[in-house]
């Protein structure tokens, strides 16, 4: 009978589990309450609901593989393990004694071995040109005529050039706000903008983002145009031959336009299936906007409907963890440095670019690198911020004392032949 009743209080338990929850933060909530309760049925149910939610988060991945352990459902914890091998991952199986468990069974060495394999750094070889600047904190890279190097900084709000034989860095504005994104197009200069921390000149209190304009020559402001909300960051941008500018907000999920002639950016379009925006692609051609979610995955909007659609995953790799994105020629470019390892990514599509069917990692896990973000196709080559150094920083834009801090290093994936 007390084995009944129990069995029957644990029913309840999952199906409570099953139905209430109806956020990620419910469903974290929920699988919290049943680890501290040591109801393991329910934890797999939470956690598998809040994967569901964010398909492409590893932290919760890692830990459906403990659920599964703790459940006593070793096979399938050995089988989420294989399947991250398989994507070229490399997650840190240890830290709890449920672990030992998937050590001790048959395949997991070979599971081991693969994935410290896929720890590896690869590719590399590509020219690197290193400038002495430590601070910036960059995030922003574009290119103009002659090869001209633009990169801003989200710490110090600086936009800086390089003619490409140049050594040193030149100022050409100063935002005033950390510079997130940028956009050449003739004379000028378009940027992302936004005042919270990391910016050294912060104003918690007042915080705003925006779409601006700098004269490429002068520095001049020669348009701002702040979003009307503060719960806004604007990570990318892209902007349209006819001056239709599109920015990803991070912070609130959402796309905002700002077309010609409006004063400020408007919400263009928004899903319930984002979390965390990142880079955008934009392909006028085919009237179409690829955007990366860091948890959620891939989607291709339509920019008459604004309509998204999920990126299928033919190819079955790790379509997580994307933060800069560029369309070249039919495929994608991502930088994934929110996985493990880091990588340089080439993503063939679909004609209709709902499909990701090959995945090239070009580069990854290099020397050199202290978190690769965004970078700009010129040619066919890929060439991205190496060291942005947001590992360096805390999130109230402190410096901490390791990592430290390296030098600005723009580094190359050629994109031919691989």
């Amino acid at each position: 009978m007390k084995k009944t009743i129990l069995a029957i209080l644990a029913l309840c338990a999952v199906s409570a589990a099953h139905a209430a929850p109806q956020s990620y933060r419910d469903n974290m909530a929920a699988a919290g309450k049943a680890y501290e309760d040591e109801n393991w049925p329910a934890l797999n149910e939470a956690l598998n609901a809040a994967q569901a939610m964010r398909p492409w988060s590893l932290y919760v991945y890692r830990n459906r593989i403990l659920a599964r352990l703790l459940a006593g459902r070793e096979e399938e914890a050995l089988g989420l393990a294989e399947k991250a091998a398989d994507r070229g991952l490399a997650l840190d199986l240890s830290g709890h004694p449920a672990f030992d468990k998937l050590a001790a069974l048959s395949g997991f060495e070979a599971i081991t071995a693969r994935m410290e394999e896929n720890a590896k750094p690869k590719g590399g070889g590509g020219p690197v040109r290193t400038f002495a600047e430590t601070g910036l904190l960059p995030e922003a890279i574009a290119y103009g005529r002659k090869q001209t190097l633009y990169v801003g900084g989200v710490r110090t709000g600086e936009i800086v050039k390089a003619g490409e034989k140049a050594e040193r860095l030149s100022p050409v504005a100063a935002a005033p706000g950390g510079v997130f994104d940028l956009e050449v197009r003739a004379r000028h200069l378009w940027a992302a903008v936004n005042n919270p921390p990391p910016y050294e000149h912060a104003a918690p209190d007042k915080p705003f983002a925006a779409i601006m304009i700098f004269d490429g020559k002068t520095g001049r402001i020669v348009r701002e145009a702040r979003v009307g909300e503060d719960a806004a960051m604007l990570g990318d941008l892209e902007v349209a031959k006819d001056g239709t500018a599109y920015a990803s907000d991070s912070k609130t999920p959402r796309i905002y336009r700002l077309a010609p002639g409006d004063n400020a950016p408007e919400i263009f379009m928004q899903d319930p299936r984002f979390v965390n925006l990142q880079g955008l692609a934009l392909d006028e051609e085919h009237g179409r906007l690829f955007v990366a979610d860091y948890l959620a995955g891939l989607f291709v909007v339509d920019l008459e409907t604004g309509e998204a659609t999920q990126i299928e995953n033919a190819a079955d790799a790790h379509l997580g963890g994307v933060d800069g994105l560029y369309y070249h020629e039919g495929v994608l470019i991502g930088v994934q440095n929110g996985t493990t390892p880091q990588r340089i990514v080439r993503i063939g599509l679909d004609e209709a670019g709902a499909s990701a069917v090959s995945f090239t990692v070009l580069q990854q896990n290099l020397a050199d690198w202290n978190e690769p973000t965004h970078g700009a196709v010129v040619g066919d080559n890929f060439h991205y911020i190496a060291t942005s150094n947001w590992p360096s920083y805390n999130q109230d834009g402190g410096v901490k004392d390791k990592p430290a801090r390296q030098p600005l290093r723009i580094m190359t994936a050629p994109l031919d032949g691989n």
